[in-house]
């Protein structure tokens, strides 16, 4: 069953679908036309966290596929507090929304989630892109911050604390920052709620200190990989995308200058080039 209504922020988001899965209803939305690219979010956001800069510049050759994970935003059900059900979760809308193998970008804990998905569910990702996130910690050089996500958990931070931990100090970074978070619809139409941030924060701590034992299974992805993350993230440092990138078999990384978590709102056009040309790739 699908139900639809109008997103905020009209056509360049376009309408919000209702999807069951498993007896949840998933808030799913779709733009653009073409081979399907799904993204997975960070902890914290929802469908109106997404810069609608990065989405339209992907949505032009790619139908751009987003959703609100279970208990996240204007979807049912619990957020669970560890990685691997999410990633079952994505793997079960990927499949209800009618789609094979197809092209996944993970940002953050979208990331974990798959890294997880393209080991466990192999059929579903053709291709993976891993942007702002880190390898479980299974190497001493993996570092990650647990007092920048304190603070991101804030359930409605400040505009000032949202640019701090997203962007660098630099003028330039925090006039991208300005303008991206300017570009989202306020207040979005849905939340995080504490429990649901509380267990998503959960599941980053237990993943990034690699409960479960994902580290050493990076090596049964498949699927050619672009890593890539800013030079100054602050929860995930650009060492741990390096990692990623070494223990994945076959992946490509880059690191954009001068920016943070969030260099891929900061580098929509760029970023957004970068993914298409890989996508692309068939060597």
């Amino acid at each position: 069953m699908t139900l639809s209504k109008e997103a905020p922020g009209g056509a360049a988001r376009g309408s919000t679908q209702v999807i069951v899965v498993d007896g949840v209803r998933v808030a799913t939305r779709s733009a653009g036309a073409g081979e399907p690219l799904v993204l997975l979010h960070r902890s914290g956001g929802t469908l109106d966290d997404w810069d609608p800069a990065l989405v339209n510049e992907l949505a032009h050759v790619r139908r751009v596929i987003t959703f609100d994970s279970a208990g996240v935003g204007e979807t049912g059900g619990e957020t669970p507090p560890t990685v691997e059900p999410m990633a079952d979760f994505a793997a079960a809308v990927i499949r209800s929304l009618g789609m094979g193998s197809t092209d996944i970008l993970g940002w953050s804990l979208g990331g974990f989630v798959s890294q997880v998905l393209a080991v466990k569910h192999p059929g579903l990702v053709r291709r993976l892109i891993l942007a702002g996130t880190m390898a479980p910690a299974g190497s001493p050089e993996v570092l990650w911050s647990p007092e920048w996500l304190k603070a991101a958990s804030t359930p409605v931070p400040s505009a000032e604390i949202a640019l701090s931990l997203f962007f660098t100090e630099s003028q330039t970074s925090r006039s991208a920052g300005a303008a991206s978070f300017g570009r989202m619809v306020q207040p979005p139409a849905s939340y995080v709620s504490p429990a649901a941030m509380a267990a998503q924060a959960d599941a980053i701590t237990r993943f990034a200190n690699n409960q479960g034992g994902w580290y050493v299974r990076l090596r049964e992805i498949a699927a050619p990989a672009f890593v890539a993350n800013g030079d100054e993230d602050g929860l995930f440092p650009a060492i741990d995308s390096a990692v990623l990138a070494r223990e994945i078999p076959r992946s490509r990384l880059a690191i954009y200058p001068d920016s943070g978590h969030a260099f891929l709102f900061q580098y929509a056009s760029r970023f957004s080039e970068d993914v298409e040309r890989f996508l692309r790739d068939e060597s």
